[in-house]
């Protein structure tokens, strides 16, 4: 089923969610929703019948871009995007659409947005349509600010609109929780995770103190009331790292939608672009900021190691 979201059903042109019925063509593997297979009564893609070829998820997103591909546009050689045809640089991933003098001049005199890795999709948006909107804001304009992994965002944006579904696992956000929340910007929310986590993790800490230090205690409690707070704290931990994959695609769409209402309120009077420029700037990811606290972590448990070496010989 996964293969299949972000493509559109040929009879009802809607796409496949999560969860929905699906069947495909015995001979050919076009997708259909089952009721709407049995409508049309037959596969409409008799084309690929005749000439013994099998669907592929890649054709089928390649039909849905060509269907908003105007003569006023210029594909990006790099990930295949669809950018106006003046544009200097790739809306999504930052390549110059302009090669030789004409590249270098535009280069020059504006810098687009920083280049992002290509994505494994044929389009940056997941199968869905740069035109289509999202409680009234563009496909394109939130794909802008997501940056690394729009393919994977925004069909489960437009999936958790749809449908109304408010929880899908994120293994990222279960398996660093505050971290994936701040590389995504969403520094409130990260901060908060980080001293939780903190917080849970502390009667453990005090325990292997009280081990390798042999006190039977420590802040007034017994060795044995603090295995059990750091048994309640392991609990505890693995319930918010359950909470963090489960709720942060929901949380970082309503951080998308928010962030970007605001700054297309804010840039109305812009020319086009500034309003990408500063779509890419504010929105994306932080890597600098995730790599100096990972640093500042590995420091600090080298310096406790070597304290703790110290006072225990």
């Amino acid at each position: 089923m996964k293969e299949y979201l972000g493509t559109r059903c040929p009879v009802c042109e809607q796409r496949f969610g999560e969860g929905d019925d699906v069947v495909v063509c015995p001979d050919c593997g076009t997708p259909y929703h089952r009721a709407c297979y049995r409508q049309a009564g037959h596969c409409v893609n008799q084309e690929l019948h005749e000439k013994h070829e099998a669907w592929s998820p890649e054709d089928s997103r390649r039909r849905e871009e060509e269907r908003f591909e105007g003569e006023n546009s210029r594909r990006c050689g790099k990930c295949g995007t669809i950018n106006p045809e003046d544009g200097i640089f790739c809306q999504i991933c930052g390549y110059p659409l302009k090669s030789g003098e004409a590249a270098a001049e535009g280069a020059d005199s504006q810098r687009g947005p920083q280049p992002i890795a290509p994505n494994p999709y044929t389009t940056p948006y997941g199968g869905i349509s740069p035109d289509e909107t999202l409680d009234g804001i563009p496909v394109r304009d939130l794909a802008l600010f997501v940056g690394d992994n729009s393919h994977y965002f925004i069909p489960r944006f437009c999936d958790r609109h749809a449908a109304g579904r408010s929880a899908a696992w994120n293994w990222p956000a279960f398996l660093f929780r505050g971290l994936y929340f701040l590389y995504r910007k969403m520094y409130l929310a990260g901060a908060v995770l980080l001293i939780l986590s903190l917080l849970i993790s502390a009667p453990a800490m005090l325990v292997n103190l009280c081990v390798l230090f042999r006190q039977p205690a420590a802040l007034g409690l017994s060795l044995t009331a603090l295995y059990r707070l750091a048994t309640i704290g392991n609990g505890l931990s693995l319930g918010l790292a359950m909470g963090c994959a489960l709720f942060a695609n929901r949380i970082y769409c309503r951080h998308v939608l928010g962030r970007v209402k605001k700054m297309r309120q804010n840039c109305g009077g812009q020319p086009e672009q500034e309003y990408v420029l500063t779509l890419t700037r504010r929105g994306r990811t932080n890597r600098v900021l995730v790599a100096v606290l990972l640093g500042c972590s590995f420091l600090f448990s080298m310096a406790l190691s070597f304290l703790l070496a110290m006072f225990s010989v």
